[in-house]
């Protein structure tokens, strides 16, 4: 089987992914999908084709050892989740800023916090909304967001540039069914439930090593990829809707309106 990984500039993932996807190649591209509307429906439209190879986008925390484990345990539906990112301050003039090359720190990262969220919610979101800090408001990158899901879950995520590297970067706390889970920079977690469990790593692990092999593995046996296209899509839309919700001072975006909204004008 032949495999191509994409490991380039924001700005470069679509295009380089519909080139290989055109030519036949199964694709591991790391995060984001895209940058533009437009480029999530180009790539939409040739991942949907049933002889088109598929694609496998770089969520790499759903791979977390301690993430794993905690799926396992989690038999409450609905779930709660508060997701806290304490991202850290990046020069605004850095190319992750620039709207052309890195998108945005919401399209370049915080897909991954959302994808984490339906992958723990084990649903698809129905709604997003979110308000930013007024401070470089260009960058909308200290914002809190409301998630709604399908299921009935519920995600808060607050992603937060302007606080002090010192403290970790990413709090993870999940209720559901009589448990609640807490996972502090994929390196220790505790689940509070009919006993206490606690787990903690010698050192962090986001489940990069993991989703690597989980990508070898399925290319080297033709199977499907651990995350599928249709995860891959519905997580990069998020974000889109999410920035919308952010520009709109925090109107609720429901996702599938949002989608409709770009597709009405072109079939019309």
């Amino acid at each position: 089987a032949v495999a191509c990984v994409i490991a380039t500039r924001h700005n470069t993932h679509a295009p380089f992914a519909l080139k290989a996807l055109k030519s036949g190649k199964r694709v591991f591209l790391e995060k984001p999908l895209c940058l533009t509307i437009d480029e999530y429906f180009e790539l939409k439209g040739l991942l949907q084709k049933t002889e088109t190879p598929d694609l496998m986008v770089g969520f790499n925390r759903r791979f977390a050892p301690q993430i794993f484990e905690l799926k396992q345990k989690l038999t409450g539906i609905p779930l709660a989740i508060n997701y806290r990112i304490n991202a850290g301050a990046v020069l605004p003039n850095h190319w992750v800023h620039d709207p052309e090359v890195g998108g945005g720190r919401i399209i370049g990262e915080v897909c991954h916090f959302i994808d984490l969220c339906c992958y723990l919610a084990d649903s698809k979101l129905v709604s997003v909304s979110a308000t930013a800090l007024e401070v470089l408001p260009q960058n909308h990158d200290t914002f809190t967001a409301s998630l709604y899901f399908e299921n009935g879950s519920v995600a808060n995520i607050g992603y937060f540039s302007n606080g002090n590297k010192n403290v970790s970067k990413e709090y993870l706390e999940v209720f559901g069914g009589g448990l609640t889970a807490i996972v502090d920079d994929f390196k220790t977690m505790k689940i509070y439930g009919s006993k206490l469990e606690s787990n903690k790593l010698s050192k962090q692990d986001k489940g990069h090593a993991a989703e690597v092999l989980a990508f070898a593995e399925a290319v080297k046996s033709g199977s499907k990829f651990p995350v599928s296209v249709p995860e891959v899509l519905h997580a990069t839309l998020a974000t889109f809707a999410l920035l919308e919700s952010i520009q709109n001072k925090g109107e609720k975006i429901i996702i599938s309106e949002f989608e409709a909204q770009w597709i009405s004008p072109k079939v019309s």
